[in-house]
């Protein structure tokens, strides 16, 4: 008989812990990957980068994916990343730069309840090329 009161009181037990271990600290989502997806602006006089991240639990996708942008490798890596996170597009004046196009770098910390300015000893990181078309070539 007295397990039988008891028995409502161990289930919210039980459920509450349940909850606290899947989705209470925030600790388990992490931002695993970043891609990149590139469209040509302006004529094909600009290149428009948007990141999106893909998280290990839901909402597993998230786009635009708050990122710092930056030109070229991060080599060596740093031992600390400094970090501004924006969602904003980066974009690229291909008739600025001119062949070849530099290499776009996307990095963001793993934690998705990261501050948007600050450091990180690591960081998830995406390249690409930026797809520059030779502006003013016929062909139109």
């Amino acid at each position: 008989m007295k397990v039988a009161r008891l028995l409502p009181f161990l289930i919210l037990v039980l459920a509450m812990a349940w909850l606290t271990l899947n989705c209470g600290s925030g600790n388990g989502r992490q931002l695993q990957s970043i891609t990149l997806t590139q469209t040509t602006i302006n004529n094909g006089q600009d290149v428009q980068f948007v990141a999106t991240g893909t998280f290990s639990a839901t909402p597993t996708t998230v786009t635009p994916l708050p990122v710092d942008w930056t030109n070229g490798l991060m080599a060596p890596p740093p031992q600390i990343y400094n970090y501004t996170l924006s969602t904003q597009p980066y974009v690229v004046n291909c008739t600025v730069l001119g062949p070849p196009a530099p290499q776009v770098v996307a990095f963001a910390p793993p934690d998705p309840n990261a501050p948007t300015s600050g450091t990180s000893k690591t960081v998830v990181t995406a390249a690409a090329m930026a797809g520059c078309l030779a502006v003013g070539k016929s062909g139109q």
